[in-house]
């Protein structure tokens, strides 16, 4: 399908202005430069009653400009109105279910299995992507057949989708994904479908199957694209399972994570591990004082010594 315009979308609720209510991303050529056509992308969103963000979500993937989507909701039966927004979309939807489910991991797999682009990636029902996200990011798996992996920063914004503060990445590999934190975050990473299949998808075992799984396809892929800007925002909300604390009152760690792949070696000692960590946090260090992101080191500095509760200071300013 081709994603819609602006004007073919329903109107967007009072109030409700800017990207991605009032404006839309380029609407692309239906050919590629070459003449050769568009891969298909598949996201899927899994959405359990977040009736006051998802229709930000699912307007910020329709209002793309793409040529060749495959959009997919899988919500757990919720009674907050997130299936009457749903159904103002459904027309621009290659699939969407509203049952009861075993939670997020399990929706998440359900479309994933349904999913049938070369590239794939989901967006939860609380988070959206920045305008003009698919093209850039399609031109990339198109032009490098190796490249299996495409992920940008991402932005946290609030309730109101106001901008807190960024989380940058750097270029990441399986060593520095298997001995550091995330490598990257779903609302701006996308993933060649055959890759996805080869790291065995969504795993069930704990609150950190995205870093477990984003381990997984590290190891199995070839290569990655990293590109400097923000792509996705995430939302900062007491009803997310992150900024809620609901990892705070599990066993699992991320220790406990690396642990599963590292073999004769899932022995080591707690402080070597944190040594290991340590020196994948030096990397990133390295990285931004190589391209001179001096404002996400300063801040991140201040954070580290209890004097500034965020990461990072001025976030980035989107790029259209």
């Amino acid at each position: 399908m081709r994603c819609p315009a602006l004007s073919e979308l329903p109107p967007p609720p009072p109030g409700k202005t800017g990207w991605p209510w009032t404006e839309e991303s380029e609407q692309l050529p239906e050919t590629l430069p070459d003449g050769s056509p568009w891969p298909k992308i598949s996201i899927v969103t899994p959405s359990y009653n977040h009736g006051e963000f998802i229709e930000e979500t699912i307007r910020s993937v329709l209002l793309q400009g793409y040529p060749n989507l495959e959009y997919i909701i899988i919500d757990g039966a919720s009674t907050d109105g997130s299936v009457e927004i749903i159904k103002k979309y459904e027309k621009w939807l290659a699939y969407w279910v509203s049952e009861p489910d075993e939670g997020h991991r399990y929706a998440l797999k359900k479309g994933f299995d349904r999913a049938t682009g070369e590239v794939v990636a989901w967006q939860n029902a609380d988070d959206y992507y920045e305008p003009n996200v698919f093209g850039q990011v399609m031109q990339v798996f198109k032009g490098h057949p190796n490249i299996d992996v495409v992920y940008g920063n991402v932005r946290v914004v609030d309730d109101n989708s106001n901008a807190l503060y960024d989380l940058r990445f750097v270029p990441a590999s399986y060593w520095s994904t298997l001995f550091g934190h995330f490598p990257m975050h779903n609302q701006a990473a996308f993933f060649r479908k055959s890759l996805w299949d080869a790291a065995g998808g969504i795993g069930f075992r704990d609150y950190f199957f995205d870093r477990d799984l984003f381990i997984r396809i590290m190891r199995a892929s070839q290569k990655q694209r990293f590109i400097h800007k923000i792509l996705g925002n995430y939302r900062a909300h007491e009803a997310s399972g992150t900024f809620g604390g609901l990892h705070l009152h599990l066993k699992e760690n991320p220790l406990a994570v690396t642990r599963r792949y590292l073999g004769r070696w899932a022995g080591l000692p707690d402080w070597v591990l944190r040594l290991l960590f340590c020196i994948t946090e030096l990397r990133r260090v390295v990285y931004f004082i190589c391209i001179g992101d001096w404002d996400y080191l300063a801040c991140g500095a201040l954070k580290r010594i209890g004097l500034r509760k965020y990461s990072a200071c001025t976030p980035m300013r989107r790029k259209q």
